[in-house]
């Protein structure tokens, strides 16, 4: 049996302004309807640009306005230019959402030093991967996954759906705390995830953590997660508790003398509806507001956290075989509903 000696030592200071990692996810632009709204509708799909469903130019425009505000924001920390070993786009398997991340991209990411493969009209373009799994995805496209457990709840007591928030966004709130852990600890080489995704997606994270205003998701709305330097240092024999799988896992049982600093996240909405582009609204999670240390964050979102697939399949009480966060479409089919 091994036994865990932690000794900590905090000297807490306010949080620098220095971004040092970025979760990004956003909704897709504007999109034609996916059919005909009612049957003598004179607007059939020869008056869509690219058919139902699909984005409009007015979609196109506001995505690339998204990329632009990105790069404005995020061009002097963690998105200089793309590099694929620091910088992952994906997007679920919808055809909006693609091409929305396709416009982010082209707007965020134009080709500098010896990306430049063109000196005439595509300058300023570059191709850049846009990663899917081909297939529904459970985080990105929560509607179509189908729980029972929900048309339950829905069927007994419509009006409790919310108390079931936490456990419906609980799967990618884990996920990206551990993915803000492993980049405080520099354990992960990436320097920003970006997600272009559907409406369900942001309204599953805001209630998850408890900072929804009850209002629909615009298009092109992004929430943006980021983790900032701190000043505090902090001296253990072993990092945080919740990374003590590496030390536990290791192949060598010896003391590990561990410091660093102390990473403070900080929440962003940029909601589209104001008419300055740059304007974001800063969001606090219930328990961790002002100088939120990730320590404290990851400790506030105990409750919210589902660890493993295992537990997400007894919560929807369903045989899933899809990948991870499949909770979210209960919170997509209480939108709809």
């Amino acid at each position: 049996m091994k036994i865990l000696y932690l000794f900590h030592c905090y000297l807490l200071l306010p949080c620098v302004a220095e971004v040092e990692f970025l979760l990004a996810v956003w909704r897709h632009g504007d999109r034609a309807p996916e059919s005909l709204p009612y049957p003598s509708d004179p607007y059939n799909e020869t008056y869509w640009p690219r058919g139902w469903n699909q984005l409009t130019n007015v979609g196109i425009d506001q995505a690339t306005k998204l990329g632009k505000f990105l790069r404005r924001r995020y061009q002097s920390s963690v998105l200089p230019a793309f590099d694929r070993k620091k910088i992952t786009i994906r997007a679920s398997d919808a055809d909006r959402a693609i091409e929305t991340a396709q416009c982010v991209a082209t707007a965020l990411f134009p080709p500098d030093g010896l990306q430049v493969w063109n000196e005439g009209k595509y300058r300023f373009w570059q191709p850049i991967p846009i990663r899917t799994n081909g297939k529904p995805d459970p985080m990105l496209r929560p509607s179509k996954i189908q729980c029972p457990h929900y048309q339950r709840i829905v069927a007994d007591e419509r009006l409790k759906i919310e108390a079931d928030i936490n456990a419906k966004a609980g799967y990618m709130i884990n996920s990206w705390s551990e993915s803000l852990v492993l980049a405080s600890q520099h354990i992960n080489p990436k320097k920003a995830l970006l997600y272009s995704s559907h409406d369900g997606t942001l309204t599953a994270l805001l209630y998850g953590l408890g900072i929804s205003n009850h209002q629909l998701i615009p298009y092109t709305a992004c929430i943006m997660i980021e983790l900032h330097t701190g000043n505090n240092v902090k001296v253990s024999f072993i990092s945080i508790p919740y990374l003590s799988y590496f030390i536990t896992h290791s192949s060598q049982s010896r003391k590990y003398t561990h410091k660093s600093y102390e990473l403070c996240l900080q929440i962003y909405f940029r909601n589209t509806t104001s008419e300055n582009p740059d304007d974001v609204h800063e969001l606090f999670v219930p328990g961790c507001s002002t100088d939120c240390h990730l320590s404290k964050f990851i400790k506030s979102v105990t409750g919210v956290r589902v660890k493993s697939l295992e537990h997400l399949e007894d919560i929807c009480q369903s045989a899933f075989s899809r990948p991870s966060t499949l909770i979210f479409v209960i919170i997509f089919m209480l939108l709809i509903l």
